[in-house]
């Protein structure tokens, strides 16, 4: 069976209501569309079927749907679907998650399109009990997954989840279990991204972590959010982290910067609860226990808590105001700024990239087609550093209101409303027609989604012509960690963007951290080396390899069409090889880069 519905429309529809469904976003009329889909539509069903059996195999997934929002789903589909599962169930003796392939044989082993439906319901159900992280749950069982910079991962001592096994609830004849096992890993929440302190956990720079607690003795620790949220915690401090869009703190003292991207993200404390309305904030728990909020700009939605933990009372705080929360039934309380007495959240610094001296000779050695550095430069052309017309166009620099700018040796990108990006003058004969290499040295200053590179034919007729893109991918529908890089290979490019090859690493990219990346398109596979070390290989078919045809580069965004995508951070030494580098020689490069003095 197809895996695909046949109605266009119904495709549509589904692309459009599945991924709203798994952010907890559908409203009561995209509910109602959804459920209309399902009934009149098999191939909708088990394309519904293998969407959910993705997110629920994704161990790094976060986000699933809300068990109450497919509750209110499961209550429109008629009560004979129920029937229908019961007896699968009572057939089977055990119903266990298909795997995607055999969702076919599974699907056409169902009698009638009640049936497929009644074992979606159940599927879903128990994505809805044993999958959905919810913020209530209590946390102190929680892992906390520590992954270094070069992207090896293990669970902490004495924190692994507990085996998730066995009943955990019967409603209307549907039986439900528990979706995490003994082995999997729960979603990742955040990263940490600086730290001078001396956690008890004994977390460094680019470690990983899941929903848990965290005691934080001196010092400060910063960490984004993979929603986006960037917080500054201050010890001594103690914060349970929930999920990628909310935690609590329990003592000590917090500073948030919630861009727009993560608009929402919530943090509790004890007796309240703030809600982003788009702003910088800060919360201190007192020793007593007693909540302050000061809003440093925008507002946030403060809420007082009851002991159930729902609200009692709710209001704006706005910009300059700072509020103390001394308990239930107590008016909140207008008190002075605290000034110095909450943590500062730190921006991405400008040091250069500290190159030895040998690493230009090397790469030149190397023998590259083209060579950006950004030392010599007059701010509208980058020139190549090797022998041919390979310079850069600097495009958009009036424009973007100096959001793209070189200095300190580097290319530096901000976001901004306008498209602002460099471009080869001259596109690159024949790139794809043998072996090729891209290397660059980058600098992210945080995990939004974000293009670095895009290679497209010379013409751009249509800006999803894609050869390659190289970018940091969090907030997709594919399957990949969160934080990764990701590498498309496209061969021929071709209109329909669905169409190519993805290699993505683990989830090793770090922000405020300078990282050497470099992608190796072989005879017969695509290769992504970070900091010196192959992390992701993959086989390409035979005749997927390469094609003829011209190609431009473009640095800092997703196309020259648009303003989608746009990296921020810097961009350094970046280089482009008509042939494949070798480990050993990317090694090399790395080496003759000394990063000794990075906050690690």
């Amino acid at each position: 069976m197809n895996l695909r519905p046949n109605n266009p429309d119904d495709l549509k529809l589904l692309s459009t209501l599945l991924p709203r469904m798994v952010d907890n976003q559908l409203d009561s009329d995209e509910e109602q569309e959804l459920v209309e889909v399902l009934q009149r539509s098999t191939e909708a069903q088990v394309y519904y079927l293998h969407y959910l059996q993705m997110h629920a195999e994704l161990s790094g997934a976060w986000g699933m749907a809300d068990n109450h929002v497919i509750r209110q789903l499961n209550q429109q589909l008629p009560d004979s679907v129920f029937e229908q599962a019961q007896r699968q169930v009572d057939e089977t003796a055990k119903v266990s998650l298909p795997t995607p392939s055999s969702l076919q044989q599974f699907s056409e082993a169902i009698l009638g399109v009640q049936a497929v439906v009644a074992a979606l319901v159940f599927v879903i159900g128990a994505l809805a009990v044993g999958l959905f992280v919810s913020i209530n749950s209590t946390p102190n069982n929680s892992g906390t997954i520590a992954q270094s910079r070069h992207g090896s991962s293990g669970l902490n001592s004495g924190n692994a989840p507990p085996a998730a096994n066995g009943l955990a609830a019967r409603t209307r004849n549907v039986v439900f279990t528990s979706g995490l096992g003994e082995h999997e890993t729960p979603p990742i929440a955040a990263v940490v991204v600086r730290s001078d302190g001396d956690p008890e956990t004994n977390l460094v720079v680019g470690s990983r972590l899941t929903a848990g607690t965290l005691k934080l003795l001196s010092g400060t620790m910063q960490m984004e959010f993979m929603g986006g949220a960037v917080i500054a915690l201050e010890g001594p401090a103690e914060l349970r982290i929930h999920s990628k869009d909310a935690a609590t703190l329990l003592s000590g003292a917090i500073s948030a910067h919630v861009p727009p991207r993560a608009q929402g993200f919530v943090l509790n404390a004890p007796k309240a609860a703030i809600v982003d309305l788009g702003t910088d904030f800060g919360v201190r728990v007192t020793p007593a226990g007693i909540s302050e909020v000061e809003v440093l700009s925008g507002e946030v939605e403060l809420s007082v808590l009851g002991d159930d933990g729902n609200t009692l009372s709710s209001q704006h705080i706005h910009e300059a105001s700072r509020i103390r929360i001394n308990g239930e039934g107590d008016p909140l309380q207008a008190i002075e700024s605290g000034l110095n007495d909450l943590p500062i959240i730190s921006g991405s610094d400008n040091s250069e990239l500290p190159l030895l001296l040998d690493y230009v000779d090397t790469v030149r050695r190397d023998q590259p087609t083209l060579y950006w550095r950004f030392d010599d430069t007059d701010g509208s052309v980058v020139l190549n550093e090797m022998p041919g017309n390979h310079s850069a166009s600097v495009y958009g620099l009036e424009e973007s209101d100096d959001s793209i700018r070189f200095q300190n040796g580097y290319a530096r990108f901000d976001r901004c409303d306008v498209k602002r990006y460099l471009v080869s003058e001259n596109a690159i004969e024949g790139l794809n027609e043998r072996p090729y290499s891209i290397e660059f040295w980058m600098k992210p200053d945080d995990l939004q989604h974000a293009t670095c590179v895009g290679i497209v034919p010379e013409n751009r007729t249509d800006p999803r012509m894609f050869l390659n893109v190289i970018e940091i991918v969090t907030d997709t529908f594919m399957i990949h960690e969160p934080g990764a890089i990701r590498y498309l290979h496209r061969t021929p490019p071709d209109v329909n963007y669905e169409v190519g090859t993805n290699a993505f690493t683990p989830g090793i990219c770090v922000p405020g951290q300078w990282q050497h990346v470099v992608t190796v398109k072989r005879t017969d596979a695509m290769e992504i080396y970070v900091n010196g070390k192959l992390v992701r290989h993959v086989s390409l078919a035979p005749g997927k390899v390469n094609s003829l045809g011209n190609f431009h580069v473009i640095v800092g965004q997703l196309t020259a069409n648009e303003t989608w995508r746009q990296f921020s951070g810097a961009i350094d030494e970046f280089a482009i090889y008509k042939r494949d580098l070798s480990a050993e020689e990317i090694a090399e490069h790395y080496q003759l880069v000394d990063l000794t003095n990075q906050n690690y």
